[in-house]
């Protein structure tokens, strides 16, 4: 026996719908994406296009030091008269970009736009004379402390580090750098048993961290004269001296000012 589908006894079968319509608009949107992806990539391997810009920067022009020699002043002596003013200078250039990326300057132009103006310093010229220990000879400027030894450290190798460290063995003599008056012989907090000698030219000598002193508060010195042994008192980590030289009240690095008048150089070729 044959089944129907339905009473009029034709079979049925499932009509399949085309839906042509929107399968062409999903096509031509596919085709229209594709399309716009391409074009992008092609824009993007295309170079930047080229173009020439001027570029404007300026810069600073140092100014120089004018000094203004003081007779009746001693060497070491300084003073700012006048400060210095930095010029400014413009430069102009020149230069092809691709895109936002310089790739080759041109030409480059340069104009002073403020001239700089020149410190102005005083500086003094009177050499300090001081009488040597045997008395006979007189000496210009500062002689080294020591007759033997090396530089350990530096003028303010670290911070607060105001002069010079010289390591010697303990006991080494320790000699004055130019005459003066002792006005300290004593402990003196971190710099332990020091000596503090005031020049002619208002400058003093500092001498720290000695085993010994050999003078005392008041006491006038000459140049070379022995004042104290190294040792390592106070804030010291090994024997060594600290020296510092202070100038109108400001310390100042003995290595530009101290001589090798007395000493030869091999003797302290280290320092």
């Amino acid at each position: 026996m044959q089944f129907s589908a339905d009473n009029s006894g034709q079979s049925t079968s499932r009509k399949r719908t085309k839906n042509t319509p929107i399968r062409k608009l999903t096509a031509r949107a596919l085709a229209v994406t594709l399309a716009f992806f391409c074009a992008v990539n092609i824009l993007a391997l295309q170079p930047p296009a080229r173009t020439t810009r001027t570029v404007v920067t300026t810069e600073k022009i140092p100014y120089s030091v004018a000094y203004q020699d003081e007779p009746a002043r001693y060497r070491g002596y300084t003073e700012v008269v006048s400060a210095g003013i930095a010029g400014e200078r413009e430069i102009r250039s020149q230069v092809v970009f691709e895109g936002d990326r310089p790739v080759k300057v041109l030409s480059v132009q340069s104009t002073d736009t403020a001239r700089p103006v020149d410190q102005v310093v005083k500086r003094g010229t009177r050499v300090l004379r001081s009488e040597t220990a045997d008395g006979s000879r007189w000496v210009s400027s500062f002689i080294r402390p020591l007759k033997t030894g090396w530089l350990s450290a530096d003028f303010y190798d670290y911070p607060h580090h105001n002069g010079i460290d010289l390591a010697a063995p303990h006991g080494t003599p320790v000699y004055a750098a130019a005459q003066g008056r002792v006005v300290l012989a004593g402990w003196y907090g971190e710099y332990g048993k020091c000596v503090i000698i005031e020049h002619a030219d208002g400058s003093r000598t500092l001498y720290g961290h000695n085993s010994s002193l050999d003078v005392s508060a008041g006491q006038e010195v000459k140049q070379g004269e022995k004042i104290a042994n190294v040792g390592s008192t106070g804030n010291s980590t090994g024997n060594h001296l600290h020296f510092e030289m202070m100038q109108g009240g400001i310390r100042v690095n003995p290595l530009d000012i101290v001589t090798t008048t007395d000493y030869s150089k091999n003797e302290f070729e280290k320092f």
